[in-house]
């Protein structure tokens, strides 16, 4: 799919069907998930540039849902995330300053909530693709 906001609606709109049996909790929170995954590869992976491609995949089983993504970049290292919340300790919110430095829009939540959504998370070695992996009851 191409890296805009506009295919990523349209995905995650199309995924939501599909789980349509899950428990509403369990659909939101994935899907909650799901998009700010996709999000990212189309953001930070594919520059917002339509030309470049995510590929996404999905696998549901009886007992699990899971997700990849993969984006066209060239991927990232968590200790450079500095403007992301992942890295804020001791203060929740430090990393918004080191964002307004960068003249980066609010945010950086993202990988704090997918963390506390997944049961499971795997980046490849260049970390431009993802498995997002939720086991159902």
């Amino acid at each position: 799919m191409p890296c805009t906001r506009d295919a990523a609606d349209r995905i995650q709109s199309f995924v939501q069907q599909l789980e349509t049996d899950l428990p509403a909790e369990t659909r939101d929170s994935v899907g909650v998930a799901f998009r700010e995954l996709l999000l990212n590869g189309i953001e930070w992976g594919g520059q917002l540039n339509s030309a470049q491609k995510v590929r996404v995949a999905c696998l549901r089983t009886r007992r699990m849902l899971l997700y990849r993504i993969a984006d066209p970049g060239l991927g990232f290292n968590f200790d450079d995330l500095s403007h992301a919340a992942v890295h804020s300790a001791p203060g929740v919110i430090a990393h918004d300053d080191i964002r307004h430095e960068k003249g980066l829009r609010p945010g950086g939540f993202g990988l704090v909530l997918i963390r506390a959504i997944a049961d499971e998370l795997i980046y490849n070695e260049q970390q431009n693709e993802v498995v997002f992996v939720k086991y159902l009851d």
